[in-house]
């Protein structure tokens, strides 16, 4: 296990300036998500602390020790990548055990390790098999295979699920977080996919034009946003932002914390509107609705509405994020701001 830190790095392709002075701390054994849209640099970043793209300038620590011109073989870390890059000519066996012969490790060793590693991912059956004969998730089981026999310190993955359909995704998936129980190795994954990232992590690192947006725990991330980003790119659908009058900021609220036509004991964020459209999602309806600042999407179990209804939404005030005009989170003050939300400011 290893704790990496990130020092003050950049990273330039020429003039183009991906990542500018970041700092980051990602805890010993910890199942760290880099997320964030593409182009973010989450995977510039994932290629900084594997040093096969290092850093323009800055420091990366591993456990205390400066590894910024370490070559990437000499780092202790295995990477796992979306494309699986196993050897189609060479057996799930020759796969697996091929760095360790580059490391002349001895065969009775070589052996033994790759035994315990296929028990581990469920492949033992599978070694004398060629990646052409076995499925997409067997295919990226090798690929984790062939990381775990290195017994490295950081597991670094990019994207490893993203080839594989939506049913495997999800078992593989919860192989992955029992992979990392079993371990207690430090993961630093890659993805773009913000459900991905709430089921795996346990910290979530949310990336926007090479700038970290918030460091949080998955639960803090969705509940306790710190910018109208956060509350946007986490969610499905995202968090309703709507602007307060005279430009005082935003208000948000998530759409499954919206109750319709709620009684009028509690104080909150309270409108009237039309219903646009319903889509049943089971258990759930989804509604978009207009109301007079703008249209909000609402996630309820009250099943009755039908598109063209008129309907009053409600959010309690424990509820509602507000945000200032940069798009940061306000979290004192907020007294003027409650009015405002309430229709009671004049």
């Amino acid at each position: 296990m290893a704790e990496i830190r990130l020092e003050n790095v950049s990273k330039s392709f020429g003039s183009a300036k991906i990542i500018e002075h970041l700092n980051l701390t990602i805890q010993d054994g910890s199942f760290t998500v880099l997320l964030g849209p593409s182009g973010c640099g989450k995977t510039t970043l994932l290629r900084m602390i594997a040093g096969i793209g290092p850093a323009t300038s800055g420091k990366i620590y591993m456990d205390g020790e400066d590894i910024s011109d370490v070559p990437p073989g000499k780092r202790n870390v295995a990477m796992v990548f979306q494309n699986y890059a196993i050897y189609p000519t060479m057996s799930v066996r020759e796969n697996i055990e091929f760095c360790l012969k580059n490391n002349k490790v001895p065969k009775k060793e070589r052996t033994e390790r790759v035994e315990r590693v296929a028990e581990t991912v469920g492949l033992k059956e599978y070694l004398g098999r060629r990646p052409s004969e076995l499925s997409g998730g067997q295919r990226q089981r090798v690929a984790l295979a062939r990381a775990m026999v290195k017994e490295p310190a950081v597991f670094l993955m990019d994207e490893p699920l993203s080839n594989l359909d939506a049913k495997l995704r999800l078992a593989m998936r919860s192989e992955l977080i029992q992979l990392h129980e079993q371990l207690k190795t430090t993961f630093i994954y890659v993805t773009h996919d913000q459900m991905e990232s709430m089921a795996m992590a346990d910290q979530i690192v949310l990336m926007d034009q090479g700038t970290i947006m918030q460091q949080a725990a998955p639960e803090v991330i969705y509940h306790d946003p710190d910018n109208i980003f956060t509350a946007q790119f986490i969610g499905m659908p995202p968090a309703n932002i709507l602007e307060l009058p005279g430009q005082a900021g935003s208000i948000g609220f998530r759409p499954e914390r919206v109750k319709l036509n709620a009684g009028r004991e509690k104080t909150g964020f309270r409108r009237r509107g039309k219903i646009l459209t319903r889509e049943l999602l089971g258990a759930e309806v989804q509604y978009k609705i207009q109301i007079p600042e703008g249209v909000v999407m609402v996630r309820s179990q009250e099943l009755s509405f039908r598109a063209g209804d008129m309907a009053e939404i409600f959010s309690d005030r424990e509820d509602l994020y507000f945000f200032d005009c940069q798009g940061k989170r306000i979290r004192k003050d907020m007294a003027r701001l409650l009015e405002l939300a309430e229709g009671r400011a004049v």
